[in-house]
């Protein structure tokens, strides 16, 4: 059962006009006391008399309507009656504004819903809603109350403060929206800390580095990087080519169609396979020889090895690619000897893989591509470090820095895409059944909703996207957070249950928001460029109605570390 209703909704002090007239898109209401020059006060409450985004309560017969202001206005025979310079016995000015039907309290189970019992009639009072009546709206919906995270107080009713639960934040995914400077990382680094607080478990994807501040229970990483000796503390990762797809590799290595990409594809199953089966091998070598052998002991092992050979993360050697992809460049059959063998070099296979080689061995002698393809000893596997951290119970937050991590050939993009994808493969295993995990991604507009490699390598980054369909059955959610809304398929967006929405100014955004969310419209958008910084409208989350909410600061706030500052500000 809801709680008590904390006070009388239809105050006479709090009145404000009546109905004049109804319609689907809202109700007109006259405002008699809106151009009185100052509010008044109410037992300690700010009561004004009808502005633009104020909260209201319309008398209905066995309920209490919450409604917001969206528009007031003077019709046009009053426009100057509100001047300073007027005539006694002009006019009264008679202000009359719209009104947008957000929900209702059902006044016996004092039970919220976002349905309309009963639709206003002309006549009816209007009162402005006391604060903690509209903190009552969005707490007696249906949901556990158990273990609430305080995320602030309503706009304008700094005592008026709003808590909610877990469940309702991240049960069916998280996102946090907003313009630079709008709070949206501060947002992002307060959930984080309170899934913390609480014994959940996170993995935050800092692209930046900005949220090294972070404290307490929490293991920072750094995905790449150099380290400075042996006096530098700092732990450094590596994620390993054998954990990406043959297609991700295909997007780094580009082979062109026709020679190069089933020659690539076959040295990769060679190596694969000789990692599984070293009988394979030849005397004093590393390598699969092809040529002059018979096929038939090498094409039983494939067959034998077909679920490892295509399983995650199967093992193979980086550093002898290039001569691989060159051993498998011979005729299909012997022409002057068995049947059943294959035959010697085939010279325009060879010249023709020669630029594939190039490349790969650039990636194998690259700085940037270190941490990918050449690992040194002093990087841990991030995979490992994963696992150690899920079972770890005294680490709650894993942070992952990818402020090292090259921007070259679409390399973040391509792993983060592959570490979603790695604890996408978890949860279908059950192994976020127990304790539930949270994957935090800052800049995520960087990593869906984005294709990598050429027509004939193309790579869709659809991990997240993946997460933020299934994931959540699994025990796998996702808090997203981006300045990007527009570049973030909407069929993502759409399985969000909670949206943090701070400033929007590109109207594209805001239409996207709307679009996904499927409670704001555009009357509550328009008020999106006009939020203060640390203010957002909180959307979904089981609350009858979009909410503006003061967003508490976190006790760590993130922050770019110093170098990362003066690189930025002298480029």
């Amino acid at each position: 059962m809801a709680e008590p209703l904390p006070s009388y909704p239809f105050e006479r002090s709090r009145y404000l006009g009546s109905v004049s007239r109804v319609s689907p898109l809202g109700i007109r209401v006259n405002f008699p006391f809106a151009t009185e020059v100052a509010p008044s006060q109410y037992a300690g409450h700010r009561v004004t008399r009808g502005q633009v985004g104020e909260f209201v309560v319309i008398e209905s017969y066995g309920s209490a309507i919450i409604g917001r202001i969206t528009e007031i206005q003077l019709p046009d025979r009053d426009r100057l009656s509100v001047e300073p310079e007027r005539n006694e016995g002009d006019e009264v000015a008679n202000p009359i504004g719209m009104i947008k039907l957000l929900g209702s309290v059902d006044l016996n189970s004092n039970q919220s819903s976002r349905g309309i019992g009963e639709v206003p009639r002309v006549g009816d009072y209007v009162y402005h809603a006391h604060p903690d009546f509209v903190r009552h709206a969005i707490v007696s919906t249906k949901g556990a109350k158990s273990g609430l995270i305080e995320i602030g107080h309503l706009s304008g009713a700094p005592e008026t403060r709003i808590s909610l639960s877990p469940a309702s934040i991240f049960g069916r995914h998280c996102a946090v929206l907003g313009t630079t400077g709008g709070g949206k990382s501060w947002t992002t680094a307060r959930l984080v800390e309170q899934v913390a607080e609480r014994g959940g478990k996170v993995i935050l994807l800092d692209p930046t580095g900005e949220y090294h501040t972070l404290q307490g229970r929490v293991r920072h990483v750094h995905l790449g990087g150099t380290r400075d000796g042996d006096a530098d503390k700092r732990e450094f990762v590596s994620f390993p080519y054998f954990h990406l797809t043959e297609m991700d590799l295909f997007a780094f290595l580009q082979p062109s169609p026709g020679v190069q990409v089933p020659k690539l594809r076959d040295a990769l199953q060679s190596l694969k396979l000789v990692h599984l089966e070293p009988e394979l091998l030849d005397q004093d070598s590393s390598l699969l020889i092809k040529a002059g052998r018979a096929k038939k002991p090498i094409n039983q092992a494939i067959v034998a090895h077909d679920h490892a050979l295509h399983a995650p993360s199967a093992f193979f050697e980086f550093k002898d690619l290039v001569e691989q992809v060159l051993e498998e460049c011979v005729y299909p059959t012997d022409l002057n000897g068995p049947k059943h063998h294959w035959g010697g070099r085939h010279p325009n296979s060879f010249d023709n893989c020669i630029t594939l080689c190039m490349r790969i061995t650039t990636f194998q002698k690259s700085q940037p591509m270190v941490p990918i393809f050449a690992p040194p000893a002093y990087m841990t596997d991030l995979t490992n470090v994963i696992e150690e951290f899920l079972a770890d119970p005294d680490t709650a937050v894993l942070r992952v820095s990818m402020r090292y991590l090259a921007f070259e050939q679409h390399t973040r993009e391509l792993v983060v895409n592959a570490i979603g994808r790695y604890l996408l493969g978890r949860a279908r295993n059950g192994d976020f059944q127990e304790v539930p995990l949270v994957v935090a991604i800052d800049e995520a507009h960087q990593f869906l909703n984005k294709s990598i490699g050429d027509e004939s390598n193309k790579v869709t980054l659809d991990a997240f996207g993946l997460i933020a369909k299934e994931g959540r059955k699994y025990g796998l959610t996702c808090l997203l957070a981006t300045q990007r809304p527009r570049d973030v398929p909407e069929d993502v967006l759409s399985q969000i249950g909670m949206f943090v929405v701070h400033r929007l100014i590109n109207e594209r955004d805001q239409s996207v928001v709307i679009n996904a969310s499927g409670v704001l419209d555009q009357s509550t958008a328009a008020f999106l460029p006009n939020l203060r910084d640390g203010e957002a409208l909180i959307v979904g989350a089981e609350s009858i109605m979009p909410m503006p909410i003061i967003l508490n600061q976190p006790l760590n706030k993130p922050r770019l570390e110093e170098n990362v500052e003066k690189t930025w500000m002298s480029a």
